[in-house]
């Protein structure tokens, strides 16, 4: 087993043992600040993982596709302006978009050989299973291998 398949394995096991606390934002632009700040932290390369609601039924946070459209619209917009940030400051980062059927963006910051199938999976798994039912929040979780967000 190589080291970086011991690193992915341990990160899962810390990520399904790790309680998940979330901080309210005020505005994305504090967001962006403060992800980028903790993205940074993993190294000089991150990889990004954003679930881009596409679409969803009918839920507390998203009632009708106007809504999804802007949701989707808001964190394409936020990918975009969190990539200016983390490139300003000499951080290499690229981003994958995975299409969801969830009323909620997420948005996943992975050291760059920490960027696995199992390990995002895992991450979302857990934000999901957070029960959020407010409109226009962003949440930010700072998880054992990096920072998460939701945005509703």
């Amino acid at each position: 087993m190589t080291l970086i398949s011991q690193s992915i394995i341990m990160s899962i096991q810390a990520l399904v043992k790790q309680q998940l606390e979330l901080s309210e934002l005020n505005t994305m632009t504090d967001a962006v600040e403060l992800f980028a700040r903790l993205a940074s932290r993993s190294g000089c390369s991150v990889r990004l993982h954003c679930s881009v609601p596409m679409w969803s039924p009918f839920s507390d946070t998203c009632h009708d596709l106007h809504e999804l459209n802007d949701l989707r619209s808001k964190s394409l917009c936020f990918i975009h302006n969190l990539l200016e940030s983390l490139h300003s400051n000499g951080i290499s980062a690229s981003y994958r978009l995975a299409p969801s059927n969830s009323p909620l963006c997420f948005i996943c910051a992975f050291p760059t050989e920490l960027s696995v199938p199992t390990l995002r999976s895992a991450t979302v798994e857990i934000l999901q299973k957070a029960k959020i039912n407010a409109r226009q929040k962003v949440l930010l979780a700072d998880l054992e291998h990096g920072p998460a967000l939701i945005i509703s």
